[in-house]
């Protein structure tokens, strides 16, 4: 996952075309992996290459899977294919027109290399979003917000540090064993908070919540 989660803050996959299939298209997030290698498209060389290496994660440009697969037979067309990638243990993952589309992806890559100026996006992809709640003792409230910022949270357009707040007093007991920011263990505890609310975008939605619980 930690590998993952570099590749999607650095191709997040909300901006891939609707009709692409991009992400991990075989194995699982938990794996462990001992080497990674990167491909155009996969295929027998490639996974041969791969075993070579002791590479068991594989990066591809072109989507292993495009449409849903009604049938998977090992004697049929591209069936050895995955019969070696599955009983290789191989993670496969995809990174097609999000990184594409990428800020630091592939076009602006080719742009540079060929020395273009004023380089604009044909179109502009939509961004999905989801709405961070949290609940903040309200002496810290610029202080969380400022991190939530820096770690990209809270930006609408050209506007930074957007929030909503409300105030109000949380309470709560700390139980044995806990180690409470405020309160004493076994006491009732009243503190003025904040219902501190932003937006985040759904692929760095990882990074924001690092950084809100650091």
């Amino acid at each position: 996952r930690e590998i993952t989660s570099i590749l999607e803050e650095l191709a997040p996959l909300a901006l891939a075309e609707s009709w692409d299939n991009v992400g991990l298209q075989v194995g699982r997030y938990d794996r462990e992996v001992n080497g990674l290698l990167l491909a155009l498209d996969l295929s027998i060389p490639v996974l041969a290459e791969a075993r070579q290496k002791q590479a068991n994660f594989i990066v591809t440009h072109h989507p292993l899977i495009f449409k849903p697969l009604n049938k998977l037979r090992f004697d049929g067309p591209g069936g050895k294919l995955w019969e070696e990638i599955i009983a290789g243990g191989f993670i496969v993952y995809s990174m097609h027109t999000n990184f594409d589309r990428a800020a630091d992806g592939l076009n602006q890559y080719l742009a540079e290399r060929m020395q273009l100026t004023q380089v604009e996006p044909v179109e502009e992809g939509a961004e999905e979003y989801l709405k961070l709640v949290v609940f903040v003792p309200q002496d810290h409230t610029e202080q969380v917000l400022a991190a939530l910022t820096a770690a990209g949270a809270g930006w609408i357009g050209n506007y930074s540090h957007c929030s909503f707040r409300t105030s109000g007093v949380g309470t709560f007991r700390p139980q044995a064993g806990t180690h409470p920011f405020l309160g004493v263990e076994g006491e009732h505890t009243s503190v003025a908070e904040v219902r501190l609310e932003t937006i985040i975008p759904v692929w760095n939605r990882q990074r924001i919540i690092k950084a809100l619980l650091a």
